[in-house]
């Protein structure tokens, strides 16, 4: 089998940094008849449909009313692999099938995105940056909701825009991040604790630690000498405070393991 091929590598040499220019009007039809063409290869109408999800369809997103780019994550494409910075643990326990996720339909939606991304990069930008660009401006935006893709780099002048971005990062190599784009690293099974003051001082934010507390329940006000914000309350990370450990409770196959879930009394 072959192996996936890195996603972001492909866009940076395939043209990028892209364009945000606004399509022309002609663009546009021909734009909507690709999408219409890319859904019904994975069984959907053939008609477009935008690309960013909204956040009624997301209950992660609709905490924070944040707009997201919703692509299939790590190697799931088995075309693409959208995260290659992910270990063994973030894929296994992925929530890219919790909630809605589990839905064949939800599957295929992503899937269509990851091709369109692949095969029309600069058409894609350009088309996300108007989607963009129609939400009132200072809107959350999360470009990576559950991919590990360097926008920064692939497509730096979306950050010129007047809205709110924001994303999760298991990667170490990120940048330079623009001033409008907040980049919460995330711990992962190979992070030790004495690692995680550095790790959330990287992009001058936050780092993400997923915990065993349950639903409900409170998590730890401290972790190694930092203090804890609770992740679950609101998607928005850019309200968190510089130098925070953002709690994530342990969910769907998640829960019960250890390593990558640190365990707290």
């Amino acid at each position: 089998m072959t192996r996936p091929r890195n996603l972001e590598k492909h866009l940076l040499a395939g043209g990028a940094p892209y364009s945000v220019v606004p399509l022309s009007a002609v663009e546009r039809s021909e734009w909507r008849a690709t999408v219409g063409a890319y859904r019904a290869a994975v069984g959907f109408a053939d008609r477009p449909a935008p690309l960013m999800t909204s956040p009624a369809a997301n209950p992660k997103l609709g905490k924070s009313g944040s707009w997201g780019l919703s692509l299939l994550p790590a190697m799931e494409s088995v075309e693409w692999n959208t995260c290659y910075a992910s270990t063994r643990d973030c894929r296994r326990l992925c929530l890219n099938t919790a909630g809605r996720g589990q839905f064949s339909d939800v599957q295929r939606a992503r899937l269509w995105r990851v091709r369109l991304l692949a095969d029309h990069p600069g058409m894609f930008v350009r088309a996300l940056a108007d989607e963009i660009r129609r939400l009132p401006h200072g809107t959350p935006v999360r470009l990576n909701v559950l991919s590990d893709i360097a926008w920064e780099r692939v497509a730096p002048d979306l950050f010129d825009e007047p809205y709110g971005f924001y994303d999760y990062s298991k990667r170490t190599d990120r940048g330079p991040i623009p001033p409008s784009y907040h980049l919460t690293v995330s711990a992962t099974e190979h992070t030790d604790d004495d690692e995680l003051a550095p790790l959330a001082a990287m992009y001058g934010s936050s780092v993400a630690v997923v915990f065993s507390t349950r639903r409900g329940e409170a998590l730890p006000t401290s972790w190694k000498g930092l203090p804890v914000v609770d992740g679950d309350e609101y998607d928005d990370r850019r309200r968190d405070p510089v130098g925070v450990v953002v709690g994530l409770r342990a969910k769907g196959r998640a829960i019960g393991t250890v390593g990558f879930v640190r365990s707290v009394a």
